[in-house]
Order: C-alpha cells, then structure tokens, then sequence
C-alpha cells in the first residue's frame, strides 16, 4: 500500500505541474496496476486522498486550492476508470470461462446419452428423450429462443421435440402448430447448416412466419440437417431467435455439432431395430 501511495503522489504532482495527455496517462497506468496488485478501489481512494492532502499543503491560498482540487479529481477519474474498465474485463473472463465449462458439461453428458447403447435398445422412448435433450441444451448452447430437432425414420412426418419459453402463449402456439416440413426441405436441400436474418426469414419460410408464428418476431433462423452416413437426411435442428443479436458462426457450428451426435445416435438406432 504504501508503493501505491509514492506513486500515486509522484504521478499527481506531475500531472498537476504539466498536465497534458502523457501524464495523465499515468493515472490510467496505475488504475490498471492496482487490479494486477490484488488491490481494492478502496485503496486507490485512500491514496488519492493521502496525495491530495500532501499536494494542498504545499499550495498556499483557497485560490490554489480549488483548480488543484478540480485537476486532482480529473486524475482520479482516469485512474479509476481503467480501474473499472480492467476489472470488468476480468470480470467477463470469469464468466465466459464459468458458461463454458457448465456447456462444457453438459455436452459431455449429452454425448455420454447419446453414445449409450440404450438408445438403440429402446428406440422409440430413448428417440423420444434425445430430441427433447437436444432442442433444450441446443437452445441454451445457443441461447436461442427456441429449438426444434425433427427426426424421420419411417413412413410418416417427422417426430419432432421443442424447447421454448413454455409461459408465453405466443411460444406455445408456435411451437404446437408450426409446420416445419418448408424449413425442413430448405436444409435438407442445402446438405449443410442455413442461417436466415431479417428479410430472407419471410422469404423463405413464407407461411410458417405469417401463420402461427402470428404475433411475434422471427428475427432469425439457424437450421442444420441431421444427415447419416450414406447421404440421406434423418431430420434437422432448428434454432429460432438468438436472444441477443443474430446467429453466428460459433452458433452454426454448435447446431451442426449437435446435429452430428444426433444423426449418429438416430442411425445405430435404426440399424439394430433393422437387425433385430
């Protein structure tokens, strides 16, 4: 504490003696080394109020005193504003590193699932479990406002699962009535990953937007097909709505990811009900 303090009245006395861009640099300087110190916004207080205090003795006069008082606090702001700005960054860091490792986790569990042999022996309930596991942590992944994952492994539409925000009524009819075998077709007939914005959205999901999508904003799509081996799709996940912002690329290689594991799962399912 008492390094800071020496240097947090040397850096003062030489602003306030030529104050200009380069010395108060020095403020912003010592804001960022008081987060690499471990030290407080306590502490950079104290030593602005002990530097203050020496540097006022030596000015004689109220006169002095108040446009010392006013610079003084100019350098201040500067230090504690690199102070916030470093300890924010820190801050995201953590954060970033904590939702990482939780989806870190969860696709680790999510992979397990979808790798047990269960999933084969009881096909038509385990499907069932996938695609509900596969739309929620999609849609968390994601942080989309909602997921379909549709699987098709026989005469008939597709099975399908949805994650959405189950107390809005505007979700819940979306989610109910949606017809997704458009979209479906659009992805499918890509081979790979779709991401829609703003005007392609109503251009190219057409009555799915304007139907019971009917009082509320499809800002964005994201689908990826669910493809096996020989080519021939096995369904799709659908992500609609990034709560912030638009899709991105990190998004779309999530959703294929995922899309992968599912395919996989969807596949050795088929193959030991064909051999059994």
């Amino acid at each position: 504490m008492r390094e800071l303090r020496a240097e947090y009245l040397a850096a003062l006395r030489a602003y306030l003696d030529a104050p200009g861009e380069e010395t108060l640099r020095a403020a912003y300087e010592l804001g960022r080394e008081t987060v690499g110190r471990e030290r407080g916004l306590l502490d950079l207080s104290l030593a602005h109020e002990d530097a203050l205090a020496a540097v006022l003795e030596g000015r004689a006069g109220a006169a002095a005193a108040g446009p010392t008082v006013r610079a003084a606090g100019e350098f201040f702001l500067e230090c504690i504003s690199a102070f916030e700005m470093v300890q924010r960054g820190i801050r995201d860091a953590h954060d970033a590193a904590r939702l990482e490792r939780r989806h870190a986790e969860m696709l680790r569990g999510l992979s397990a699932f979808l790798c047990d042999s269960s999933l084969a022996l009881q096909a038509p309930d385990a499907l069932a479990e996938m695609r509900r596991l596969v739309a929620e942590q999609a849609r968390e992944f994601v942080a989309a406002q909602c997921c379909f994952v549709t699987t098709s492994t026989g005469p008939g539409p597709p099975a399908r699962a949805v994650s959405f925000p189950e107390d809005d009524l505007h979700w819940r009819t979306f989610a109910r009535w949606a017809d997704l075998s458009p979209v479906d077709e659009v992805v499918w007939n890509a081979g790979g990953p779709v991401r829609l914005a703003g005007p392609q959205v109503a251009e190219v999901l057409g009555d799915l937007v304007r139907g019971p999508a009917a009082g509320l904003e499809i800002r964005g799509w994201l689908g990826a097909p669910l493809t096996a081996l020989g080519g021939h799709a096995l369904g799709a996940v659908h992500l609609v709505n990034k709560v912030q912002g638009e899709f991105t690329a990190l998004d779309e290689a999530v959703a294929v990811h995922l899309a992968q594991m599912s395919a996989a799962a969807v596949e050795r399912a088929q193959l030991y009900a064909g051999g059994s």
